[in-house]
């Protein structure tokens, strides 16, 4: 059962900038140290740009399992890395706007592309 940690904030108007350099921080972490993420099957970062609040984010965390996205939490309490970075993350946003929820999909489509014909208007 594949499930989803989302992770929703809002991003301090004048701290933009220090978020995209925090963002490439936890890319390089990814990197270094792989087996931090072992459980982690993809990571998507979406910034709102239309409705709600301007400046925020959602990430979104996949995981086969429940049990791995617990694990995956468990494994960051004691990496220094990781404790720095997200002290760094909770300067640079709102406070109060940080929520996490978990999400299980209930359905999946898969639409095929339409085929474009080959005739010429």
């Amino acid at each position: 059962m594949t499930v989803f940690v989302v992770r929703t904030y809002v991003v301090q108007p004048n701290k933009l900038e220090a978020h995209n350099a925090w963002g490439k921080k936890l890319v390089a972490l990814m990197k270094k140290q792989p087996q931090l993420f072992s459980g982690v099957k993809s990571m998507r970062v979406l910034s709102h740009k239309y409705g709600g609040k301007v400046g925020g984010f959602t990430a979104m965390w996949k995981f086969d399992s429940l049990a791995d996205a617990e694990q995956w939490e468990r494994g960051f309490v004691e990496v220094k890395a990781e404790a720095d970075l997200r002290a760094e993350f909770l300067a640079l946003i709102v406070p109060g706007s940080y929520s996490q929820c978990i999400w299980e999909p209930v359905r999946t489509i898969n639409r095929e592309p339409k085929k474009r014909s080959n005739r010429t208007r």
